[in-house]
């Protein structure tokens, strides 16, 4: 393809994906069907919470069954239309939750009527975005038919990515292998810390393994970890989501190659001056 080619299919692409960002700011109400608890079809109104980087992000309660379908199934489809001009956007993908507490504040904002709904509580709500997604314009009035592939949102986390089944056993291991050759001196808060980040991705990747193979034992892991209180598990678990998040378990390098000197420093200076 002649690079002027490619940068008109570019130029397209982008115009594509700002028509659909156009679309859903002034349509933010959107129907998502889903698959049932029961296997059936279901359909739940849901509104757009915002956009960022690419990502559109919505939210829900944990105890509704819009989160248990969506838990089970993660495949889903919204539409949007405009009652005038006949135009409507369906929107499919996978549903990826976050419960990142910047995220949940920004979509109990935008959306306060489900702020509201639950007291305020933002332990109740989980936000979710969508992901390997396509747009497709439709109209009811004419023979309109346009698909936009999203692509991947960027700085969205996505969590782990594995090629084969193999690969996040091995990770484990070494990850595991890696902690107990640096097991912190006594009164070593730095070390100490290294050490709970360690364990952050090693529940991580325990929870991702259990996931896939709901078989797996991950009480061993669990057990060796340092943590003092669940409130610290979490802590440090989020911060290891963070730094090692949407990595491709497919390269040369171990996924320790993610917990290195240089990111511990900084998240042990960042955890210092926010005092997490």
């Amino acid at each position: 393809m002649k690079k002027s080619d490619e940068r008109a299919e570019a130029a397209e692409m982008t115009a594509g994906i700002d028509a659909v960002w156009d679309f859903l700011k002034q349509h933010p109400v959107l129907y998502a069907a889903t698959r049932g608890l029961d296997k059936l079809p279901n359909l739940h109104p849901v509104r757009l919470c915002f956009i960022r980087e690419g990502a559109i992000y919505f939210a829900c309660a944990k105890c509704e069954s819009f989160y248990g379908e969506l838990s089970l199934s993660p495949n889903f489809a919204l539409c949007a239309a405009d009652e005038k001009s006949g135009r409507v956007l369906t929107l499919r993908g996978r549903a990826v939750f976050t419960e990142d507490a910047e995220i949940i504040e920004e979509c109990a904002k935008s959306d306060p009527a489900l702020d509201k709904k639950w007291g305020g509580d933002r332990a109740m709500l989980i936000a979710f975005f969508l992901t390997d997604g396509t747009a497709e314009f439709t109209s009811m009035s004419s023979s309109e038919r346009r698909m936009i592939p999203l692509g991947a949102p960027e700085n969205a986390l996505i969590g782990i990515k594995i090629k084969k089944n193999t690969e996040l056993r091995e990770r484990l291991i070494k990850l595991m292998e890696r902690r107990e050759a640096e097991k912190p001196e006594t009164g070593d808060e730095a070390a100490l810390f290294s050490q709970k980040l360690y364990d952050g991705a090693l529940t991580y990747f325990a929870e991702t393994a259990k996931a896939l193979w709901p078989r797996m034992d991950i009480r061993p892991i669990e057990r060796s970890a340092l943590f003092e209180t669940y409130d610290e598990r979490e802590s440090f678990t989020l911060l290891a989501k963070k730094l090692i998040g949407n990595a491709n378990i497919d390269k040369v390098e171990d996924i320790t190659h993610y917990i290195n000197k240089q990111t511990l420093a900084e998240l042990n200076k960042k955890a210092s001056d926010t005092g997490e």
